[in-house]
């Protein structure tokens, strides 16, 4: 039988209303879950788009080195009349103006440049914590596709532990009818077999929570997955090579140093109100009365007529600061105890880096060892099983014998299953501490995902067949998720 099976056989008869999606089915490697991950979860692309708009900040900042120009236009209508004797006048005029003014920094204390450098170092820690955000998102959608994994490989060993189970009550309800057993035999099997059914229930419950986890990570559903294998290649060979790379890579510490430099060169732009501004100024205007009145004077008339004027100018214009009230001060002194923060700042930053790194290469070697534990586990219990069979024949054990022997059996698996999902996720989280969870860190193809929608999964409109009860010849569930999974290296295609 191949190993490869389509998840829609062994889930048939599960409700999976709230994780089965229309025309959304298909099989996945986790390197293809990771790339789609990496274009189309919400966190990242929110990140992004937060990303973008602090660029912007640079563009403002250069904008200090260039001009501003501003122009101004007027229209109006004023009527006036008035009459201080012997003289009578009236006025109506309807004046036009407009003008330009351009004003070029010529000197402005180095705030400017400074206001320039900043900015590009806030865009480069704000990218480190995109990097940050998207390792993340990238670790919590390994530990989704593994939980499927897990999920779907307990439930089949439950659905077998099932079948397993019921044979052993109809068996044991056959020698009791012989006088073989007794009643407490059977009792003891019933419940037994209860249980299983129980846990059976439990295990569908628990999937249909992991294809939840999985639509919510990375936004959409497989059809068939296939079990990962360790990226032994992508992990260091020693801890002091971790924590090497992780001083180096990870997007924490760069963010820290990156925030550093921008306070730096806050100081710069603080201390700029010590000096001179010098900016070079123009202007040109120009201006219509556009009058039209008259006065009279012991009956004689006199007319007025439009008036223009027009007014360029340039200049150099020097600012110098003699007093400011120690605002300049203190603006310098609160931005030195901010720099002094973030380079303190980096220290600390660095040492949750070596905790984390640690802690997540102790994690992997711990479970390695484990697995390997759980799988010697696994071979022991096997043959004491088929021990406590035979002498359960032989009259040596008991039906309740057997029936813990069968539970350690299961159990003994389930841990195997757990211990190589939290392997998988170990291997994984080692290597965002080190900062190398990324799309060249993990060789990700995620060219052919560019286009992938950014919206939300469309809610499911169909539901899966009822389930077909064990088989009657069903055999005990192996130790791995091969009814779930095909066990073979992940492949990217092109």
């Amino acid at each position: 039988m191949s190993k490869q099976l389509s998840l829609k056989k062994v889930l048939s008869g599960i409700s999976l209303s709230a994780v089965l999606l229309a025309n959304a089915a298909y099989a996945e490697t986790l390197e293809e879950a990771l790339a789609y991950t990496y274009v189309a979860n919400p966190s990242i692309l929110s990140q992004r788009a937060y990303l973008k708009s602090v660029y912007e900040k640079i563009t403002q900042s250069r904008s200090g080195y260039g001009p501003n120009v501003s122009g101004e236009a007027s229209y109006g209508y004023t009527y006036t009349r008035s009459r201080t004797s012997p003289i009578f006048a009236e006025n109506e005029s309807m004046p036009v103006s407009f003008g330009i003014n351009a004003v070029q920094p010529i000197f402005s204390g180095f705030s400017t440049t400074a206001s320039v450098q900043a900015a590009k170092a806030q865009f480069e820690a704000e990218r480190a914590n995109l990097s940050n955000v998207e390792q993340s998102a990238l670790v919590e959608a390994v530990s989704a596709y593994t939980g499927v994994i897990r999920a779907v490989a307990v439930l089949k060993l439950n659905q077998n532990n099932e079948s397993v189970l019921q044979r052993q009550l109809d068996y044991t309800r056959d020698r009791f009818r012989v006088g073989e057993l007794t009643k407490t035999d059977v009792a003891q099997a019933e419940a037994r077999h209860a249980g299983a059914v129980a846990s059976r229930i439990s295990a569908e419950g628990d999937l249909k929570v992991a294809y939840a986890v999985y639509q919510k990570v990375v936004g959409k559903l497989p059809e068939k997955i296939f079990e990962p294998e360790v990226p032994a290649a992508k992990l260091p060979q020693t801890l002091d090579d971790a924590l090497e790379i992780a001083l180096k890579s990870n997007p924490s510490v760069l963010a820290a140093e990156k925030q550093a430099k921008g306070a730096r060169s806050a100081v710069t732009v603080a201390q700029s109100g010590y000096y001179p501004t010098v900016d070079l100024q123009a202007g040109y205007s120009n201006m219509k009365a556009g009058a039209h009145g008259s006065a009279t004077y012991q009956g004689n008339t006199i007319r007025t007529g439009r008036a223009r004027e027009e007014d360029t100018n340039v200049m150099l214009v020097m600012d110098v600061p003699l007093y400011r009230s120690g605002s300049t001060v203190s603006k310098v002194r609160e931005s030195k105890y901010t720099a002094r923060q973030a380079e303190i700042n980096i220290n600390t930053i660095k040492r949750d880096a070596i905790r984390s790194t640690t802690q997540a290469w102790e994690n992997y070697q711990a479970t390695r060892a484990s697995l390997s534990s759980l799988e010697e586990q696994v071979k022991a219990s096997m043959l004491a099983l088929d021990g406590v069979k035979a002498e359960e024949q032989a009259g040596a054990r008991t039906v309740l014998d057997v029936l813990n022997a069968e539970q350690e059996l299961l159990d003994a698996r389930v841990s195997v299953v757990t211990a190589k999902k939290s392997l998988i996720d170990a291997s994984y989280q080692l290597i965002a501490s080190m900062g190398l969870m990324t799309p060249k860190g993990l060789g990700l193809d995620i060219a052919r995902y560019r286009k992938a929608p950014e919206k939300t999964v469309e809610q499911p409109t169909q539901q899966p067949a009822p389930a077909a009860a064990p088989a009657e010849d069903a055999q005990p569930a192996e130790p791995v998720t091969e009814p779930a999974v095909e066990n073979a290296a992940p492949v990217v295609e092109g």
